[in-house]
């Protein structure tokens, strides 16, 4: 298979054991994540402050940076309770799509790396009991990653190098976080989400952009 049409190329010095069950599960998530995020963004909506989590760095094909920041928030649901061995089931069975995260995926906003160099960051929302599980299992947080950087890709157009992920250690949220809005619903696995950049936060062109102490 080639790179380019795997779901999710595990990094090299990963210790993860998980790349064949999200290759297996590639053509329909994908097609789940694109049938979803076309949905009708009719329904109302309702404002949420959602906490940082953490980051992952990236690169687009064309070698600008780009970060998904993975934040949580207890106003969207908590998926159903599974466990590793479930949750492989799953992902090995016909229809690996059967377990669903509600997840928002906002917009994308621009912001400047420690360089000053323009970059992308999007921002994944999802419930905070699910974000503490998937901090300390690893198999859930590679799905989460999987799903945030589908959803990326298939609802923005982005084309981010897999291979170039990398979830940074001592830094929880890249830029300046905007104004959030979900849909007053339960959610799907992508769920539209209305992002609005607060106006202190933009800056004007060509100007700096203050990082936290932590580098990019």
């Amino acid at each position: 298979m080639s790179k380019s049409n795997a779901f999710l190329e595990v990094p090299d010095d990963s210790e993860a054991p998980f790349e064949s069950l999200f290759l297996q599960a590639n053509a329909e998530f994908k097609n789940l994540v694109q049938t979803l995020a076309a949905e009708s963004a009719d329904t109302k909506t309702k404002p949420i402050k959602p906490s940082p989590g953490f980051c992952i760095k990236l690169r687009d094909t064309d070698g600008s940076k780009l970060f998904i920041n993975v934040c949580h928030t207890p106003e969207l649901p908590e998926p159903r309770e599974i466990s590793e061995e479930e949750l492989i089931q799953i992902l090995e069975s016909e229809d690996p799509t059967s377990y669903r995260v509600p997840l928002s995926l906002g917009l994308p906003h621009e912001e400047l790396d420690k360089g000053g160099n323009p970059c992308k960051a999007f921002d994944v929302i999802i419930n905070d009991a699910f974000f503490r599980k998937i901090e300390s299992n690893e198999l859930f947080r590679t799905f989460v990653i999987t799903v945030a950087i589908d959803g990326i890709e298939d609802k923005y157009g982005a084309s981010p190098d897999r291979e170039s992920y990398t979830v940074l250690k001592n830094r929880r949220y890249v830029g300046s976080m905007p104004d959030h809005h979900i849909q007053n619903r339960k959610g799907p696995l992508i769920a539209e989400l209305d992002t609005k950049p607060k106006a202190e936060d933009r800056q004007p062109s060509g100007t700096g952009r203050r990082s936290p102490s932590h580098s990019t």
